[in-house]
């Protein structure tokens, strides 16, 4: 498992590196789960980044990192960038809404 986030507030100066990285880390540990996590730091309004959806950028860092191959890849999301963000990749796409409601 692995994850995505977009964290503006970095920039905004309203949360630090190190507090994004520590609510991480408290995720993990009350999901009982080690998840790699990679997020945009970067604004809002027009992406000046490669790393910012809908650009693909931090998706294809994690295809290299563990040498995914897409198509077996189930991305879930819920925000109207994330169909279009997992096309792009190769990643087969999920609602976030429908994927757990099976699960229940």
């Amino acid at each position: 498992m692995l994850g995505l986030s977009w964290q503006p507030q970095i920039v905004e100066e309203v949360l630090t590196v190190e507090q994004v990285d520590s609510g991480f880390v408290r995720m993990q540990e009350l999901l009982g789960v080690k998840i790699d996590v990679l997020y945009c730091p970067h604004g809002g309004g027009p992406p000046v980044c490669w790393c910012r959806k809908p650009l693909p950028g931090l998706g294809v860092v994690f295809i290299q990192k563990y040498r995914l191959d897409p198509s077996s890849c189930i991305y879930v999301g819920a925000g109207p960038q994330d169909p279009g963000f997992a096309r792009r990749l190769g990643f087969q796409y999920r609602d976030a809404a429908d994927f757990f409601a099976s699960t229940r």
